[in-house]
């Protein structure tokens, strides 16, 4: 087999229903052709509702109670963990990152790559840095077999928008505007991979949005009045719900030849996690997987139509430097959601049945306590189980330093 390129494209804050919900309102035509020439998993499960767990899950196939990245300033990768990076660096695969927002290499995320570029939040694809990032894939500047992890921070508050995009025509809301905007920028970035790339397009977390811009005005002007008495209403990090664990997965893997090596336009339905991009990316290129992951290969569900009978695992930490008793933890099969907060028992245990409350309206764990200490107990075996936790690695006091008024900058602090 000859192995092919892999192009992970991960869009900051992209929702599940950007690519497939009924009423999206963006247009991208980019975007579409990449679902449509390959496999989109419809149910995808972040693992957390920020960035920086996110991405760990995502490289390393475990939960951040293994992986030791429990949000977004303070703590670094577990150093005991295998990472994707260096399974694949191990297969003589060259290893690239270009990664913004809070992917900062204190993290420990930087291990395992040949380079790993961090940028500032104001470069993107429309600017120097995108053109010097196609000039590379132009040039063939990176090695083939190369992994290109690739972070765009476009559709991240404030939101980037060329201004040809800036009217409704192109959404219904600055979030819609951005993914419409971006999707132009991403068709002459594709269309540069050299043949045999797999790309694996992805959300990090989702986005809970203020649909229309005059609700969002209304609701700007009610936070600036109140202040953060206001419930937040837009942006992420506060919870577990569905428009923020609710992520788009696609797998397309392009011949070069005008066929794919996947099968086009397929959708699987079945609950699927963050953590199974690991070993699944090695499944399908024939790389043995390691032992030690949460994650599990989507492969068998991918080519063919397998059962996979997965449930995830949740996180949410709040805020940045938020009291422990503000974490919820959860649980999400394809029927229920359960949500609690195990260092504060004042806050109210949670539970959904997804299928006849999709927008969980309806808290129903005092009507079913048996459903929520099952899905409590299925949360306790599987911290309990034989991937060992990490406590957690604290950066430095200079580390802290170094990346505090960057989360500043950024809108985190």
């Amino acid at each position: 087999m000859i192995r092919p390129n892999i192009l992970v494209l991960l869009i900051d804050c992209l929702r599940a229903d950007a690519l497939s919900g009924a009423r999206r309102g963006a247009r991208i035509p980019t975007l579409n052709r990449l679902v449509h020439s390959g496999v989109a998993c419809t149910q995808a499960i972040a693992s957390a509702s920020s960035t920086t767990p996110c991405v760990a899950s995502l490289l390393t196939g475990t939960y951040s109670f293994v992986h030791g990245i429990r949000s977004i300033f303070g703590l670094k990768l577990n150093p005991s963990v295998l990472s994707l990076v260096e399974t694949l660096r191990a297969c003589d695969y060259q290893t690239y990152a270009e990664v913004s927002g809070p992917l900062f290499p204190e993290t420990g995320l930087d291990r395992g790559f040949d380079a790993y570029h961090f940028r500032e939040g104001s470069a993107y694809l429309s600017t120097t840095w995108g053109t010097d990032l196609r000039r590379r894939l132009q040039s063939a500047e990176l090695r083939a077999p190369w992994f290109l992890f690739l972070h765009l921070w476009e559709l991240h508050h404030h939101r980037h928008i060329l201004p040809e995009f800036g009217s409704r025509t192109y959404g219904r809301n600055r979030y819609e505007r951005a993914l419409s905007s971006l999707d132009s920028q991403l068709a002459t970035l594709l269309a540069l991979l050299p043949p045999n790339t797999l790309i694996v397009v992805h959300g990090d977390h989702g986005e809970r949005i203020v649909k229309t811009d005059l609700r969002y005005r209304a609701y700007r002007l009610w936070r600036d009045l109140l202040g953060r008495t206001t419930a937040k209403r837009e942006g992420h990090e506060m919870d577990v719900y569905e428009d923020l664990i609710r992520v788009p997965l696609v797998f397309t893997w392009l011949a070069g030849d005008g066929h794919t090596l996947l099968p086009a336009g397929k959708r699987v339905a079945q609950l699927v996690r963050q953590v199974d991009i690991f070993p699944t990316v090695l499944d399908l290129i024939d790389v043995p997987l390691p032992s030690g992951l949460h994650g599990q290969s989507l492969k068998s569900a991918l080519v063919a139509d397998a059962p996979l009978d997965l449930e995830a695992y949740l996180e949410a930490f709040l805020r940045i430097r938020s009291d422990p008793r503000d974490r919820r933890v959860g649980w999400r099969s394809e029927e229920w959601k359960y949500i609690y907060a195990p260092q504060n028992p004042r806050l109210a245990e949670e539970l959904y049945h997804l299928r006849e409350d999709p927008r969980e309206r309806h808290n129903l764990a005092s009507h079913r306590p048996e459903v929520a200490l099952a899905l409590r107990q299925r949360i306790e075996s599987l911290q309990q189980g034989p991937l060992a936790p990490s406590p957690g690695v604290a950066m430095s006091e200079a580390e802290k330093g170094a990346i505090e008024k960057r989360l500043t900058d950024l809108g985190y602090m």
